[in-house]
């Protein structure tokens, strides 16, 4: 009998996530396939739009009007609600999409005692994460067994992140975590002559083809995400051939560690020393920087193509169907 796959997302957000924007993708994927394949949200004719998805929606209500079945549904849960596990839809298998592997004990600051045992629920047929350094922690750190761990790839669209003819003395950075220190270093850097030509841009809520924009036209992307499951922006910033400097975010170390500069978490003046040495190698030979920059984007988006993005997806959520 056929699954049916049902992804939590909800409380409804419109704002710039990216684990709803890649919540939103699996499900896309799966029914382009042919899957029966929903992401659930909580109001009915909402759907999140600030980036183009043709995934079917369906809210709760309608749903639990469906009725919902045990012999055919799966629900699939972000790593927040795994303590709801018991008590949501009990009986009907699930699955966790742990989308942060460092949030599996509860959001920043917070440790869910009762975790491992949570993910030994009975109603739990598997964890998807997505890198390996996530299925590393889960397994290694959460005795979770490897044949019920997964982990799928968070495809780059390359229509949208490539490197351009032309780049901008700019450097970007999101408006998300840590944006405080981006915000630090900026100032210590209006100090400095070497990067008085450099001026920082914050990217707030801007929608998905704004951000790659931005990207594409930046030379210099400067990360403060920590921590992080996998880190997207990131690799689309490599993508777009920037010169990345920051935060790996841990996630990152699936892809990132040779083809950028990484600073220590919270050491703003190595932040600052690194901008500046990356910006004086580059305009000490922008040639050589700049084709080692294209076999960075090259490396990533071979990686993360949309292509091995589908074939992933289909073989770990097909089987768990």
């Amino acid at each position: 009998m056929n699954k049916r796959f049902l992804f939590v997302c909800y409380p409804d957000t419109n704002h710039p996530i990216g684990g709803v924007k890649q919540i939103y993708r699996q499900v896309e994927l799966l029914h382009r396939a042919g899957f029966d394949a929903w992401v659930l949200q909580q109001e009915e004719n909402f759907r999140a739009d600030w980036f183009q998805s043709d995934a079917p929606v369906l809210d709760i209500a309608s749903y639990l009007a469906s009725p919902p079945n045990p012999n055919t549904d799966l629900i699939v849960l972000p790593e927040t609600w795994l303590s709801n596990v018991p008590g949501y839809l009990a009986g009907i298998k699930k699955v966790i999409f742990n989308q942060n592997a460092f949030y599996t004990f509860g959001l920043e600051g917070n440790c869910n005692a009762n975790t491992l045992e949570l993910y030994r629920h009975p109603d739990i047929v598997g964890v998807v994460t997505v890198s390996e350094d996530s299925r590393k922690l889960l397994i290694e750190g959460c005795g979770i067994a490897a044949d019920k761990c997964h982990s799928i790839l968070n495809g780059i669209d390359p229509n949208l992140f490539y490197v351009p003819e032309v780049k901008t003395r700019r450097i970007v950075y999101m408006g998300r975590k840590h944006v405080d220190h981006i915000r630090k270093v900026a100032l210590m850097a209006s100090t400095r002559t070497s990067l008085a030509r450099y001026p920082f841009r914050e990217l707030g809520r801007l929608n998905h083809g704004e951000v790659a924009k931005e990207l594409r036209e930046a030379l210099i992307f400067v990360s403060s995400g920590h921590p992080e499951g996998f880190g997207l922006p990131l690799a689309e910033a490599l993508a777009c051939g920037c010169l990345v400097i920051g935060y790996h975010g841990l996630g990152g170390r699936d892809f990132a560690l040779p083809h950028m500069r990484c600073v220590e978490f919270g050491d703003l003046y190595g932040f600052v020393e690194a901008l500046e040495e990356e910006i004086l190698r580059f305009e000490a030979d922008p040639i050589i920087v700049g084709s080692e920059r294209y076999a960075a984007a090259r490396a990533i988006q071979t990686t993360y193509s949309p292509e091995a993005e589908q074939e992933r997806a289909l073989a770990v959520w097909g089987g768990l169907a």
